[in-house]
């Protein structure tokens, strides 16, 4: 049986701000793929390129160099209407839900507007459609008349999800969807996200700096930092067996559920490198703990351990890397 075509393809895709002598390096050679039906987490530090990776998939913003295809077709040079056409089968779910929505809309005329500018259907069944969605979010009918003000951030995020699955798309990339909310709505939105990938099989690219939240939803993990792909793998493979020191120390941030779970942490110190001059090799040496001489001489390229595992870093597989991370993800 033939393999599926992946539903987003991004190869080898860079976005480069300011003048090309010395550039800001947002997003400097990211690879990945997503199956239908499958959720990838991206995870990284405030800074390190997921959001700006986010925008250049959905030709939001133009990449300086590489490919990006959508459902077997390259976007990467598509305008106008042949990229508007394409662009219907990605939606983005926005991180501030405050930012996103227009002021001066109704929650019904916010949903329907894709609808509209699609012309999908008939003004009748574009209002019955609308109302479908509210209740697929867990909003009533009767929020489709109050304005984003009236909301709270949660209920307001649950509008942006409903706008996003409006068209049907193939894949929904979601930006820090739960950052901007508190804590004790978050567990609902991504509960909400994990049973619509679940019961509509839409594939899903999750945007985090939190990797103990995509633990719970995602089915493989890409760690981002400064620009580049440091790991890769199946989600229980790199939460059990980290591979990468910058992966590890996201784990190690993790606050435990349980005292009796503390144990030893490697936290980092300092901050990241400017992606305008980010340093000589690899770009994670001057916060890692186990750099050598190679680490500062030669940047190490992503390649494969087995078992769908990458990591860029000259010393994998780490010694001690079989270390239990998952105590910290309950």
């Amino acid at each position: 049986m033939p393999e599926a075509v992946a539903v987003l393809e991004v190869e080898d895709v860079v976005r480069h701000y300011g003048p090309p002598r010395r550039p800001v390096r947002a997003v400097d050679g990211i690879s990945l793929t997503i199956r239908p039906g499958e959720t990838v987490a991206l995870v990284g530090e405030s800074g390190c390129g997921k959001s700006t990776l986010a925008r250049v998939i959905l030709r939001l913003e133009p990449p300086t160099h590489g490919r990006i295809r959508l459902d077997g077709e390259d976007i990467t040079e598509l305008s106008g209407a042949a990229l508007r056409d394409r662009r219907r089968l990605a939606q983005m779910v926005f991180q501030d839900p405050y930012a996103s929505l227009d002021p001066r809309m109704t929650v019904e005329a916010i949903v329907r507007e894709p609808l509209d500018n699609y012309r999908v259907g008939a003004p009748e069944e574009r209002r019955i459609c609308v109302a479908a969605l509210l209740r697929r979010v867990g909003l009533v009918e009767e929020f489709a008349e109050r304005f984003p003000h009236e909301l709270s951030g949660g209920q307001r995020q649950r509008v942006g999800i409903a706008r996003a699955l409006a068209l049907q798309p193939k894949i929904i990339i979601a930006d820090e969807p739960v950052s901007a909310l508190d804590v004790s709505i978050r567990a609902q939105v991504i509960n909400l996200l994990m049973d619509i990938q679940r019961e509509l099989g839409v594939a899903m690219l999750f945007v985090s700096h939190d990797i103990g939240v995509v633990a719970h939803l995602s089915h493989r993990i890409c760690v981002m930092y400064l620009g580049r792909m440091m790991e890769t793998g199946p989600t229980e493979t790199i939460i059990r067996r980290p591979q990468h020191p910058y992966t590890r120390a996201l784990l190690d941030a993790i606050p435990v559920s349980h005292p009796s779970l503390r144990r030893p942490r490697r936290l980092l110190e300092g901050t990241p490198p400017s992606p305008s001059n980010p340093p000589q090799g690899c770009r994670f040496h001057p916060r890692c703990g186990f750099a050598q001489a190679c680490c500062r001489s030669a940047m190490p390229e992503l390649r494969s351990l087995g078992g769908g595992t990458s990591v860029a870093c000259h010393l994998a597989p780490l010694a001690d890397a079989s270390s239990t991370q998952g105590d910290h993800v309950q």
